[in-house]
């Protein structure tokens, strides 16, 4: 048993920076096989870096990773090498972006105390010894086979030519480049080294290895849409045949060009701008990217947006810039190059994949040199989301409802917010917090039964838990410990989701002892006056709750301070506690979904004491004693009122008819929009029918602006693409089509359609039914002459095989009644006598 573990390598000339100024570097690794025959066997290695790494194989581009980790999860790939090799030498290289441990920099990179690269081959794949030798071992290559196992054999090289500068637009990324190819002669080829770690005596590796979770990324072709702003010598018709067309563009020498570009539509994509290799160095070429045309931000850096598309106003965002290193580089660095074109051809690929709609390309022409441009390819990247879901209709009284165009673009935006991780923002973060990412997992479950992302998520946020806080960070895999309790509270929400979705109860099993602590953390805040949680004593803890204008710049209603008790924390504990009661009543634990009851009960009937208003009808936002009529009520508090139960039946229908009418609250912000909708369909009583259309109006305005993925929010105007804006995603096929578990997996299935909303439906919803697996529930109904629905609904596997499971069908006209998986219901009535029902079995 060794004593040692020697599999990762780093380069030993490598300092690690506490530098404002950037956040970090690149590196090169390669190593040359020669291969006398192809090998008839995969080739199959398992390979890891830290933080990040790009793989080529005799300059091809093979996979990119890996999926951001932590501490105690630090995944790896496995990839099969043999479809990338060639008989004679081969070069296996890898591009590795290092970012510095311990600055404020690259949040959203989690990285350990030490840089690495581990590359190993999976022993059971090898092929056999005779197909492949390593020309840097050949005694072990006669003893072993061939390996490209990390160690000494490898080269290693800083990468002179990149820099990663600190823009004032980057506060979270920091991995846009400043490319200068004149250092490039600078680079220094040296044995790696190998790092070596005593592992004896249960001591383990900074690296807790782990195969990843999730499947590899979807990598598409995009293209350009249309060439805006060209300040050029050249004519607007050459650069639209340049970058829209196939076209190469010759830059005479010494001129300069500002050329804007727009995408079809928001995108998260790879990018290789190719340029002819000059005949001299110290050409110039930025790229600003940007998410729309704005205005200059105002004074507090509230982004002043409109119209998406007015090309009259200014791309804003960071930016990448190159300097070409012409025809005068050292061959022994032109075998660093990633990519196959050829000595000739000078590439600029910014390591990780940029997010943008738009794009400002600025070019300087030495005074020497023409510089042929040679276009610009796109490879759009995103998590393989595979859309089983569908949804269109046609509504009763609103012809032009754009019910298409509210579901592309929810759906885009959703994946767009989906890499390797759940994500709050490509543009600005890549972090995914809790609050946010319980909603995408939603939308994502309903759309296409996928869970593989969303057991990821809740592992990692798992992952974050902070024994002595007793709490999850509030986003996870992250650089920085954040700590917002509301967020530890929607971490079990998802939990409790995902048991209800797929009722795998190993899988929620090892995540409950953390919902408990959490849950009792929040019990130990409870002030005996009042029986309600207090706000934390310490500004250290960010108690968020929405983004709405009234509240900033924390996003915190006042009331909380000032009275010391938010009704929102309150509420919302005492609803994850019910959502934990679903759980324990549906695993057979009685004992702790009673225990849970009597809490949740107490803190209810202590929101109904303290945190109401008889005079004003409604819910405050802190101590009801304590109030400022004119700040102190807002939307939230009325519709968490009712989610935990502070008022049910006809009392909260009531509450929120007067909440959703009264324009002096403060209303929630497009984060909490979800949870609006989750009130308004638990009250009942047609509220949420009655409301449907118009709840829709922010959506709508978006729209209006030219936006293809949908904002952040509309006070700061930060991001234009954020997925918690994907409800319609959601709610048209939760709620509208109306189909959701009865029992946890979908083991029973509630079918609840609102014929009211729609008078012609077509839809499907993805399921995933425990012991069948993937199901698409297909509901189709129309409406009759005589005034009533005909309503069809089937069930299918993925095999296309029927799925023998209940559904209590829930119609106006009638009471709930079990049918079977498939069936069709005929000149069914919204109000009156229902008419005939045929079931087709």
């Amino acid at each position: 048993m060794s004593m040692h573990d020697r599999s990762w390598i780093w380069n030993p000339e490598w300092k690690e920076e506490l530098s404002e100024t950037t956040s970090g570097g690149l590196l090169h690794f390669r190593k040359k096989v020669n291969i006398t025959r192809l090998p008839a066997r995969p080739v199959v290695i398992s390979i890891t870096a830290d933080t990040r790494y790009k793989l080529y194989v005799n300059s091809k581009f093979v996979h990119y990773g890996p999926v951001k980790g932590d501490s105690q999860m630090w995944f790896y790939d496995t990839i099969d090498l043999a479809p990338f090799l060639r008989a004679g030498e081969n070069t296996i290289a890898v591009h590795v972006l290092r970012l510095y441990y311990g600055t404020r920099f690259g949040t959203s990179f989690p990285r350990l105390p030490f840089g690495g690269l581990r590359i190993q081959h999976i022993e059971d794949e090898l092929p056999s010894g005779d197909e492949i030798v390593d020309n840097n071992d050949t005694n072990a290559s006669q003893d072993q086979g061939f390996s490209i196992n990390t160690d000494e054999t490898w080269e290693t090289a800083i990468d002179l030519t990149t820099a990663l500068p600190v823009h004032k637009e980057d506060l979270f990324l920091h991995i846009y480049e400043a490319v200068d190819k004149t250092k490039a002669s600078q680079l220094n080829w040296i044995p790696a080294k190998q790092h070596k770690v005593f592992t004896a005596f249960g001591l383990l590796l900074p690296w807790r290895l782990s195969p990843r979770m999730i499947p590899y990324a979807r990598l598409q072709p995009a293209a350009f849409q249309q060439v805006h702003n060209t300040r050029s010598s050249l004519s607007k018709s050459a650069w639209d045949e340049a970058l829209l067309g196939n076209s190469l563009i010759i830059l005479p020498a010494g001129t300069t060009h500002h050329i804007e570009i727009e995408a079809f539509h928001h995108l998260t994509a790879f990018l290789d701008f190719k340029f002819r290799q000059p005949r001299t160095a110290g050409s110039k070429f930025k790229v600003t990217y940007s998410e729309c045309y704005e205005d200059p931000p105002a004074a507090n850096n509230v982004h002043i947006k409109g119209d998406r598309r007015d090309t009259t106003k200014q791309l804003l965002g960071p930016n990448d810039t190159f300097i070409f290193g012409g025809t005068a580089l050292s061959r022994r660095e032109r075998r660093a190059t990633y990519h196959a074109e050829g000595d000739h051809i000078e590439v600029f690929s910014p390591f990780h994949f940029r997010t943008f709609r738009f794009l400002a390309l600025d070019i300087e022409v030495a005074p020497d040199s023409d510089l042929t441009f040679l276009g610009c390819t796109i490879t759009r990247t995103s998590y393989p989301l595979d859309v089983k879901a569908h949804f269109t209709a046609s509504p009763h009284a609103q012809p032009d409802f754009p019910v298409q165009r509210l579901w592309d673009t929810s759906l885009l935006t959703l994946e767009n917010c989906m890499h390797d991780c759940y994500e709050d923002c490509p543009f600005y973060e890549q972090l995914q917090y809790a609050m946010d990412t319980r909603s995408s997992i939603l939308f994502t479950y309903y759309i296409s039964g996928d869970d593989r992302l969303a057991r990821q998520a809740i592992r990692q946020l798992a992952n974050s838990f902070e024994p002595g806080l007793g709490l999850t960070a509030s986003r996870a895999p992250c650089q920085h410990l954040q700590i917002i309790p509301h967020f530890s509270l929607f971490w079990i929400l998802m939990v409790v989701d995902h048991f209800e979705h797929y009722a795998d109860s190993d899988f929620v099993a090892q995540f409950v002892p953390i919902c408990n602590a959490v849950l009792e953390t929040f019990k130990r805040r409870i002030e005996p006056q009042y029986g309600l949680i207090k706000v934390y004593p310490t500004e250290e803890f960010w108690d968020f709750v929405d983004w709405t204008q009234e509240w900033q710049p924390f996003g915190i209603p006042p009331a909380g301070r000032r009275s010391g008790f938010q009704t929102f924390t309150n509420s919302l504990y005492a609803y994850t506690l019910q959502r934990m009661i679903y759980l324990y009543q549906k695993q057979g634990e009685t004992n702790l979904a009673n225990q849970y009851e009597a809490q949740s009960k107490a803190i209810v009937n202590a929101i109904k004491k303290y945190c109401y208003d008889g005079n004003f009808e409604l819910f405050t936002d802190g101590l009801s004693a304590n109030i400022d009529s004119k700040s102190d009520f807002s939307l939230h508090n009325q519709v968490w009122a009712v989610l935990c139960g502070a008022k049910t039946g006809d009392k909260a229908v009531q509450l929120l008819s007067r909440a959703l009418s009264n324009d002096s609250l403060t209303s929630p912000s497009i984060a909490m929009s979800f949870y609006t909708l989750r009130a308004m369909s638990i009250a009942g009583n047609d509220i949420y029918n009655h409301h449907f259309f118009n709840f829709w109006q922010p959506w709508l305005d978006q729209l209006s602006q030219n936006v293809t993925t949908w904002v952040e929010d509309p006070v700061s105007q930060r991001s234009d693409c954020h997925a918690w804006g994907s409800a319609p995603l959601h709610e048209f096929l939760a709620e509208v089509v109306g189909v959701t578990p009865l029992e946890p997996g979908w083991k029973k299935i509630a079918f609840r359609p609102r014929l009211e909303l729609f008078k012609n439906v077509d839809a499907k919803v993805a399921l995933h039914v425990k012991d069948v697996g993937s199901v698409v529930a297909h509901v189709v109904w129309s409406s009759t002459k005589e005034g009533g629905f005909n309503v069809a609904f089937e069930l299918k596997a993925q095999s296309n095989s029927a799925v023998d499971v209940p559904v209590v069908v829930a119609l106006p006209s009638k009471q709930d009644e079990v049918l079977a998986s498939s069936f069709y219901l005929k000149d069914v009535r919204i109000g009156g006598k229902e008419g005939s029902k045929e079931l087709d079995v």
